[in-house]
């Protein structure tokens, strides 16, 4: 396929160079280059915003609006006749001639202009993907924003998952449905130079502030909650207290996976150390009189280890955590279950894939992940696998990423069964990481197919919340915010819309590692 990157040549930056590298990647594809014979160069304002921020935060080089001149210059120019695709990243007319078009829009503007405005306004960004072979229905993604008072990390996330969309609609060419998320277009912002200017500068200001907080150990943490209920689960009352449990001075803890083995309950969580910088794997007990005792290491590794979806298989008990950061997916087995583990396998190569959850469905395996994509954040990306055997070999799904949307994307816990209804709990970080818990029934899944509804949502008042879980009537959450101190909290699940329970055999073929909350 011949395709041509439309560009302006005051501004051919390291994003397009990611959808230039990609696109190379896959056989077949010629890339070639042309740029625009008008200018709209960035604003300055813009850029020195981005100085100043890498000047606080000591933020790494390589962003996704850091000028690349030689880099794409050195792509071949369109050949004379009719190329396949023509991607406008310029904006400007006239444009190489070619058989199709794909045009982004940010938040209704084309360039990265339309993506700054936005993060400016403190408008949730919306990337929408017009294309020539689809006219009256744009791609759409909703990116994640890395943390709403850091600009050039959020602006990092939403350029990379543009170049995401971009590959997907190229993949789809045919146009499928399945088009990442559906909704009405955002109207265009409106910027001036000055309130940009200073709003930039009160954000610096705040989260600087901020981010002395965390230091002091003093501001926002995580901690999880705890409750026993053999009768009913939260989605079956609508609410209920949680006891909370928080780490120490010298950590916080997370992501909890309750487990239940010779008549002693257990929940393993992330535990995250300050002093090393990265988490570990660590496991509490909790007993049935409301008492649990401290957390206790039961795995660590030279990277950052979360997520630590324990289940039990053919007469073992095995561990998935999250491990993002050494680009693996690895399963472990219990030898002195719980405190002693051992690395079986690696299930997955060279992914950077967080929150990997299981399910066994029709025969065979599945993986829900979320991966990073460039500098994206993962809390926007869902991609699928599968494979005959949980050791087989893992295939990727033919829609990969099937899901390009911060509210509905990230794992958030084992998916369960609800009143007849399958149910994946997912992370909504639409406002930030952590925000809420919704819980979402998947419709169809398949290798060329997957569909969720949502059909209902956490909430834990004024508290983030992003993992929820539920064994043998042991329940648990976790919670962000101002907790030290806090003893209790109580949470709340409300139906999204009206889905009556399923009776009947109806999603019976799904098992492990399935959880049952009720």
């Amino acid at each position: 396929m011949r395709i041509c990157l439309s560009l302006d040549p005051s501004r051919p930056l390291r994003w397009h160079l990611w959808l230039a590298e990609a696109l190379a990647e896959v056989p077949g594809n010629d890339i070639s280059c042309a740029f625009a014979t008008g200018c709209r160069p960035l604003p300055l304002i813009f850029r020195l915003l981005l100085e100043l921020e890498r000047l606080v935060y000591g933020l790494r080089v390589n962003g996704a609006t850091d000028p690349v001149e030689a880099a794409l210059r050195s792509l071949p120019p369109p050949s004379a006749d009719q190329v396949d695709v023509v991607i406008d990243l310029s904006g400007a007319e006239p444009l190489p001639s070619g058989r199709r078009v794909l045009t982004p829009l940010f938040n209704g503007v084309p360039g990265e202009i339309g993506v700054m405005a936005a993060l400016a306004n403190d408008q949730d960004p919306l990337v929408d993907l017009h294309d020539t072979a689809r006219p009256s229905q744009p791609w759409m993604a909703r990116p994640a924003r890395v943390n709403r008072e850091v600009f050039a990390a959020s602006l990092d996330s939403v350029l990379s998952c543009a170049v995401a969309l971009i590959l997907k609609a190229l993949r789809e060419e045919t146009g499928s449905a399945a088009s990442g998320v559906s909704g009405p277009r955002t109207a265009v912002p409106s910027l001036g130079a000055l309130p940009a200017l200073a709003r930039a500068t009160r954000t610096v200001t705040s989260k600087a502030i901020r981010f002395l907080d965390i230091l002091a150990r003093g501001g926002r943490r995580w901690g999880i909650g705890w409750r026993f209920d053999e009768s009913a689960s939260l989605l079956d009352k609508g609410d209920a207290a949680f006891r909370v449990l928080t780490g120490d001075t010298d950590s916080y803890l997370a992501d909890p996976f309750p487990f239940r083995h010779q008549g002693q309950d257990f929940i393993f969580v992330e535990q995250y150390l300050y002093s090393k910088k990265r988490g570990c794997i660590a496991v509490v007990t909790a007993n049935r009189n409301g008492t649990a005792g401290a957390p206790q290491i039961v795995l660590e590794e030279p990277h950052h280890l979360s997520y630590p979806f324990v289940f039990e298989q053919d007469g073992q008990i095995w561990m998935i955590p999250e491990s993002g950061a050494a680009k693996n997916i690895s399963l472990y087995r219990a030898v002195e279950f719980p405190y002693r583990w051992t690395r079986e396998a690696c299930l997955i190569e060279g992914i950077e894939g967080y929150d990997t959850t299981p399910l066994c469905h029709e025969g065979g395996f599945w993986f829900f992940v979320s991966p990073r994509l460039w500098r994206s954040t993962s809390w926007d990306v869902l991609s699928l696998y599968r494979a005959e055997s949980l050791t087989g070999s893992w295939t990727p799904h033919a829609a990969n990423p099937v899901l390009l949307d911060a509210t509905l994307s990230r794992p958030a816990g084992a998916v369960i069964r609800h009143g007849g209804r399958t149910l994946r709990p997912v992370q909504d970080c639409a406002r930030g990481y952590g925000g809420a818990v919704t819980f979402c029934r998947i419709d169809a899944l398949g290798e060329s197919e997957f569909a969720q509804t949502p059909v209902g949502r956490i909430r834990s008042g004024a508290f983030g919340c992003h993992t929820y879980n539920r064994r043998s009537g042991l329940e648990v959450i976790d919670l962000f915010g101002h907790i030290g101190g806090l003893r209790e909290v109580t949470t709340s699940y409300r139906l999204l819309v009206s889905d009556p329970p399923v009776s009947g055999p109806h999603g019976q073929h799904l098992s492990w590692p399935v959880s049952r909350p009720v």
